[in-house]
């Protein structure tokens, strides 16, 4: 990614550093520390990008702290160079490096993408709206790209020549027997000579005695050739099992190309049945028997646990026109009700489940999800609650598509940085 978003922030006033460039260089090599920080733990790219994306955030901010810790080692006397605590200044960097950690970690390019399409919906942030739609459009494409090769179906399968090496032949000297012939020939002498009955006298009885020991003679012969043609015995038990693993092995990783070329139209085909159902597998009932505020949190829980954590923007507009299959889709609530109702309906117990696996309790600015997941500790939902830790005014009003899509958002973003056992039991 090549857009240094510290200029952005330059051209427009955001960041006065009356021309010096050595300021400029500590908040480059901040950026660079955060981007670093940031990489090592992921889970913070959702915060880093709310406090980037808010112009309201509080200086108190735990990531405001955070930030600000860090421009101190590089920069001794920033409290010097500015009248107050310089939040634009930090937020500026804290977009930097995040937009710097994702071009090198996809899970945080998803979390801020996800993050930061909810955020922006909501700020106040017109004189920065072309950075941000810069910053959004730039990890948005590298997210869509790999999405796309992950859900593609291709037109062909291509399966690689199967493996195997026959064992070598074994090489023998071979000397094809022959018979003895004067030994034959002294045993057919013998058999003619001791005969105690001479032709002339009775020639049945010496025919027969001839008979005898020359058919002993013949046969000793041709045993003795037997004896030396008869086979070595040969072992094919190896050569044998080391072909039957090389088949079992092809066909594994036939399979295996097989199956992961059609995983992208049986996710899709899955996806189209589940939209004409409208029936949740979290809570067993139809989505049109629910009303449609829960409905949408459910719709928004049950496809994100339909997807993998890279899926292309076009999903959260699929899910758009999910909810609008819903009766009475049109009406709007206000925020606080709706996170209220999160944290306490019955039916949406499954949301608030997966809610605390994700999100860690709300300190500082952060998902929806920790106030939802940990309504204990985030007490009533009042509008100063509501706006200091998720940014929000309690008085924003949404549908329930817009309702889906902003939770959908904020579990895709958690799951693609929470920790990696949390990703598998997800996945």
């Amino acid at each position: 990614m090549e857009q240094e978003f510290l200029l952005e922030f330059l051209e427009i006033g955001v960041i006065d550093l009356k021309g010096d460039d050595t300021k400029l260089e500590k908040l480059r090599s901040t950026a660079k520390d955060l981007s670093a920080i940031l990489r090592k733990a992921p889970s913070k790219t959702a915060s880093f990008t709310m406090v980037a994306a808010d112009p309201n955030i509080a200086a108190t901010d735990p990531t405001v702290e955070e930030a600000m810790a860090a421009l101190r080692k590089q920069w001794e006397t920033v409290a010097n160079a500015f009248s107050g605590r310089p939040v634009s200044v930090l937020r500026a960097i804290l977009l930097d490096a995040i937009v710097q950690a994702a071009s090198s970690d996809d899970a945080i390019a998803v979390a801020f993408v996800n993050t930061a399409r909810n955020a922006l919906a909501h700020a106040e942030t017109s004189d920065e709206a072309e950075i941000w739609r810069e910053a959004v459009s730039e990890v948005e494409t590298k997210v869509d790209t790999r999405a796309e090769a992950e859900w593609a179906t291709p037109e062909m399968i291509t399966v690689d020549p199967l493996q195997y090496s026959p064992p070598a032949p074994v090489s023998a000297d071979y000397e094809a027997p022959i018979v003895n012939q004067d030994e034959l020939k002294a045993k057919i002498h013998s058999a003619a000579a001791p005969n105690p009955h001479h032709p002339s006298n009775n020639i049945n009885a010496w025919s027969q005695e001839f008979a005898n020991k020359m058919s002993v003679a013949i046969a000793e012969a041709l045993d003795g050739m037997a004896e030396e043609l008869s086979p070595t015995p040969v072992d094919l038990s190896g050569p044998l099992s080391t072909l039957a693993n090389a088949v079992t092995s092809h066909v594994d990783k036939a399979l295996t190309s097989f199956s992961g070329a059609t995983a992208g139209l049986q996710r899709r085909t899955n996806l189209l049945w589940w939209k004409e159902a409208l029936y949740s597998p979290s809570v067993h009932a139809s989505y049109r028997d629910l009303p449609p505020f829960e409905a949408a949190a459910l719709m928004a829980l049950d496809l994100h646990e339909q997807v993998p954590t890279y899926s292309p923007a076009s999903v959260s507009v699929f899910l758009r026109e999910a909810i609008r299959c819903l009766p009475a889709d049109n009406g709007e609530r206000d925020i606080a009700s709706l996170v209220h109702d999160a944290k306490t309906t019955e039916f949406l117990q499954p949301f608030r489940t997966l809610a605390a696996q994700y999100a860690p309790v709300p300190v500082g600015r952060g998902p929806l999800l920790s106030l939802i997941g940990h309504p204990q500790a985030s007490g009533a939902i009042e509008a100063t609650t509501l706006r200091a830790l998720a940014g929000l005014d309690a008085s924003i009003k949404m549908t329930p598509s817009d309702w889906g899509i902003y939770l959908f958002r904020e579990l895709q973003s958690a799951r693609a940085t929470s920790s990696p056992a949390k990703r598998a039991k997800k996945r």
